[in-house]
């Protein structure tokens, strides 16, 4: 009895030391999947909450804290998203999924000087973040810069030939500059890669009516329609 005794509070404290990083790992997690199957549903805003325990609970949390700031963003709370990612980025300033999502949402909130910080300072760290070249463009497109931007769609495209948003972007900027055969040419490729795409459909026959081929735009323009229910 005497050596069950002695052994006990030993194996006691070494299960706990052993164990409780685990228990930690999951409850976080746990927390984690219940809010994203909330973030996923019909009311997504009961989601908040969870995230926000988790948060609480772990606040270097990259996933949780990623998924909450999309949410936010996605509930038209994109303010509340910056702020979100600002204090994950003041924990881990060089987070890059944090930076271009709130480069992102910068953009679209026409804070353009602080949206072009953020992407710039990923493409420093990692010239090959197609994501971060994409988003640059698109705030640079936003801003008028077209020529500009379409440098950016096109780096973009070689670190990520098969995206179709990013085609149709390049598409569009190039028919702002004139370039209608590269225009043709770009949107031609997001529909192959995304065949059900109403407005790369309308961008086409924008594209053709400037080519003088009315016909063929006429069918871009009736396939977008049909494509986008109208």
């Amino acid at each position: 009895m005497v050596a069950n005794n002695d052994m006990h509070p030993a194996s006691v404290e070494n299960g706990t030391a052993s164990s409780a990083p685990s228990r930690d790992l999951s409850l976080t997690e746990q927390r984690l999947q219940r809010a994203d199957e909330l973030a996923s549903g019909s009311l997504p805003g009961q989601a908040i909450r969870h995230y926000r325990e988790l948060l609480e609970l772990e606040p270097a949390h990259i996933e949780g804290r990623l998924h909450f700031a999309r949410l936010l963003d996605r509930l038209e709370e994109a303010t509340e998203a910056v702020d979100v990612l600002s204090e994950g980025l003041r924990r881990a300033p060089d987070q890059t999924e944090f930076l271009v999502l709130r480069g992102s949402i910068l953009g679209r909130l026409q804070r353009y000087r602080e949206a072009d910080v953020d992407l710039r300072r990923v493409l420093r760290l990692h010239p090959s973040h197609a994501p971060a070249q994409f988003e640059l463009g698109l705030l640079l497109w936003r801003r008028g810069l077209v020529q500009e931007a379409a440098v950016c769609f096109h780096r973009a495209l070689e670190f990520q030939p098969d995206n179709a948003k990013t085609y149709y972007y390049l598409g569009d900027s190039l028919n702002q500059l004139g370039d209608l055969a590269g225009a043709r040419a770009a949107v031609e490729r997001a529909l192959q890669v995304c065949p059900d795409d109403a407005k790369a459909y309308h961008l086409m026959g924008r594209v053709l009516d400037r080519m003088c081929l009315p016909d063929q735009a006429q069918e871009m323009y009736r396939r977008g329609r049909e494509l986008a229910g109208l």
